[in-house]
């Protein structure tokens, strides 16, 4: 009766496992839509047909024509409606220590670049901004004097 017991167990063990690997085990879909791709290989005449095929069945829209108020309002717009501001905060002989300058006022939360000025090309200045309005530059001098430490600084137009 003993040799009965283990073989049930081992045939109850057994089946339980095959259970578990089938309910367990991930099913692949395959049931999925593919599309069979056309193998036959096209001609230049046929590829010149499907093209013009193609382009028939684009709506063609009335060209643009242009508004006339637009034109004349785009012909009268100077470069000066393009100028921003700017604050020089430096001007440093060593290009390094300028762009370390522009780097740090960059952490600060502000844009800032470089220019090469002076009769030799010799000196650079650091700029912060530009900014839209002098207002902009108003409102936040404080903390842009904090962040470039610099007390004094120079605002001017700059032009795009």
């Amino acid at each position: 009766m003993n040799i009965e017991r283990i073989v049930g167990l081992v045939f109850s063990i057994s089946a339980l496992l095959i259970l578990l690997f089938v309910v367990l085990t991930p099913q692949v879909d395959y049931q999925q839509d593919f599309k069979i791709a056309d193998t036959a290989p096209q001609t230049e005449e046929m590829a010149k047909i499907e093209l013009e095929e193609e382009s028939k069945e684009i709506v063609k829209e009335e060209p643009l024509k242009p508004n006339k108020e637009i034109v004349a309002d785009v012909a009268n717009i100077d470069r000066s409606d393009f100028d921003l501001f700017v604050l020089r905060v430096h001007v440093l002989s060593s290009e390094d220590n300028a762009k370390k300058m522009v780097t740090k006022i960059n952490e600060g939360g502000f844009p800032a670049f470089t220019e090469v000025f002076g009769s030799k090309k010799n000196l650079h200045a650091v700029y912060v901004g530009p900014f839209i309005e002098e207002s902009d530059i108003n409102q936040n001098i404080e903390l842009i004097q904090k962040v470039s430490e610099s007390q004094n600084g120079e605002i001017s137009r700059w032009k795009l």
